[in-house]
């Protein structure tokens, strides 16, 4: 199986009015290689984007960023090629599919990313809500794990981070989750 991971940035939260205004990927193959991109994407319609939005993604700081990306018609095909035969993973992954199919569509973009896909919101309910997480933001999973919040709401950090939560997660058993429970025990009475 060749599984992308994936995230995008967007100018709010409805796929029929928000933009993608950053997307990335990690693409690892079988031998477990990978490949990773990533892109700005120019917003066209920026007046309607939602400011907390931009606050959280970054544009509202450094709108600048954005002034030589390609528009989503230009970087759109280069995304479906590179998702192409791959397992889609994300954390919300259905949000980052209907942001990109929608975009992707208004952009004039034949083609739509692939269906199969895995939510590591819900590895994180079934292998961390156990041990003590109370929310599955990956705001919270950073915080629970110790993980550095540094570039969150970046696709890039995010993305990473994800790739990195499937990584821990994906079939992990009981033993794996007692240790680690243990290890999140140990850091929070250190």
């Amino acid at each position: 199986m060749v599984i992308a991971f994936i995230d995008t940035e967007t100018t709010g939260l409805d796929p029929s009015r928000a933009e993608v205004i950053e997307f990335a990927a990690i693409r690892v193959a079988e031998d477990g290689t990978e490949e990773v991109f990533h892109t700005l994407i120019c917003p066209q319609r920026i007046d309607d984007a939602d400011m907390k939005a931009l606050e959280i993604n970054g544009y509202a700081k450094h709108p600048e960023r954005w002034d030589t990306a390609p528009p989503m018609a230009e970087v759109g095909p280069q995304i479906l090629a590179f998702l192409k035969g791959c397992v889609i993973c994300g954390h919300n992954v259905a949000f980052d599919e209907a942001m990109l199919n929608a975009n992707l569509a208004k952009a004039g973009v034949k083609g739509r990313i692939p269906y199969h896909k895995v939510d590591t919101v819900t590895l994180a309910y079934e292998h961390l809500v156990p041990i003590g997480l109370k929310r599955v933001s990956l705001d919270f999973i950073r915080a629970f794990l110790g993980w550095s919040q540094k570039d969150a709401h970046t696709a890039m950090k995010d993305v990473r981070d994800t790739q990195r939560l499937y990584d821990l997660t994906n079939r992990m058993g009981l033993i794996r989750r007692l240790v680690l429970r243990f290890h999140i025990w140990r850091r929070g009475t250190a």
